[in-house]
């Protein structure tokens, strides 16, 4: 997504319950809440009487008392003809005074003409975004989601407050961040991980990094009870509800199983290609999920992974082993070891050599990192070293 997000309200009123997993559209509040800090509150993309309040046990529905609009840059309910905000609105340019232009909802390139308070037409800029603060079009390419039916985040900086720093669903060392003209940038922790709960980047512990796996942004689909593995995170699964897919997750120590659409205990199960296997993983070394060869592994720390590295020609990965072997064993630990079923030597390889390699000691020129070298820690940053400056801004 590219740029296309604390003041108390004494005249709110909370609903008293946290909530499950909330969907508004392709918007998965629930997942967004794992990226902010505790306490704060996110925009709703259905209506403007509510909003979100992001809690350890999710986010809670809140609503402003009548006659008042929900202003997510400014974190409070404010009289409805100072916001501006259209979501569920049947009269949109009602509180419009004189000439004006407001957005459509749920759109980032289309508005509505309004004299007077009363809607004149509508137009759009393209492929382009436009700006309610600045009353045009702007040179910001508008992301239009195909094919989306409903209500549709096009931003995410349309629901995440300006001037904070929050997580990324994918990478725990990213973060982002939202200009208060809605504008949208991102950078990259120099350490293992970007700490939501202090707003600053650390390392991977207590739990850190849990908020990777599905993004904020839920995929449409229109299949009820269709069950599919997370491409993130292997203990995952999504099933779809009629409109969106709902996450899931196995039982503590398992990971959805593609070939049965089941949950198995780690070791057992077949996982989604590209799913992180770090996840309950016991070992220093894991195999990457291969089907092919088998010949490829990463490194865990915590829970997350480093980059995929592949064995020296004609030795696949052994996870129980923790190192790289011949491939003339690779038969039966693809039929024990689902994370490689199925994969095959390649036609061309020789025979293996007459000696098994030690699995702990692997040769320079291999390239192959020695499970038991630990890399040496990136110091921590200053925390107020993260500044506008260094944010990554991504253009239209």
């Amino acid at each position: 997504m590219s740029g296309i997000y604390l003041l108390a309200c004494m005249l709110c009123l909370a609903v008293g319950s946290s909530l499950g997993v909330i969907l508004e559209g392709n918007y998965n509040v629930t997942s967004v809440c794992t990226l902010v800090k505790a306490g704060t509150q996110l925009g709703s993309i259905v209506s403007c009487d509510y909003y979100y309040v992001c809690t350890p046990n999710g986010p809670v529905q809140t609503y402003c008392q009548k006659g008042y609009s929900y202003d997510y840059k400014a974190q409070t309910c404010s009289p409805s003809s100072q916001v501006q905000c259209y979501y569920g609105s049947q009269e949109p340019c009602a509180e419009v005074t004189g000439e004006g232009w407001v957005p459509v909802a749920n759109t980032c390139n289309q508005w509505i003409y309004c004299k007077n308070g009363v809607a004149g037409g509508r137009g759009t800029c393209g492929d382009l975004t436009f700006s309610v603060q600045l009353q045009r079009c702007t040179a910001e390419k508008c992301n239009v989601l195909a094919g989306s039916e409903g209500v549709t985040l096009n931003n995410i900086c349309q629901v995440v407050p300006p001037n904070i720093y929050f997580g990324d669903p994918f990478n725990c060392t990213k973060y982002q961040y939202c200009y208060p003209d809605g504008s949208y940038a991102s950078g990259d922790c120099t350490t293992t991980a970007f700490i939501v709960s202090s707003q600053q980047c650390g390392y991977d512990t207590n739990g850190a990094c849990d908020r990777i796996q599905q993004g904020g942004l839920s995929e449409s689909c229109d299949k009820v009870g269709e069950i599919r593995g997370d491409p993130n995170v292997c203990g995952n699964y999504q099933v779809c509800n009629g409109n969106t897919y709902d996450l899931k997750s196995c039982p503590s120590g398992q990971y959805f199983n593609v070939a049965t659409t089941s949950c198995l205990p780690r070791l057992q199960a077949v996982p989604e290609p590209g799913c992180n296997r770090c996840q309950y993983a016991t070992t220093t070394f894991v195999n990457a999920i291969s089907n092919d060869n088998c010949n490829t592994y990463y490194y865990c720390s915590n829970g997350v992974n480093g980059n995929v590295t592949t064995c020296p020609e004609n030795f696949f990965f052994n996870e129980l082993q923790q190192g790289c072997v011949p491939y003339r064993g690779l038969q039966n630990y693809g039929t024990v070891y689902p994370a490689c079923a199925g994969a095959v030597a390649p036609a061309t390889t020789p025979a293996p050599p007459t000696s098994t390699v030690d699995p702990n000691a692997p040769t320079e020129s291999t390239g192959t990192t020695d499970p038991d070298v630990k890399t040496e820690s990136t110091a921590t940053p200053d925390p107020e070293a993260i500044t506008k400056s260094t944010v990554t801004t991504e253009s239209g």
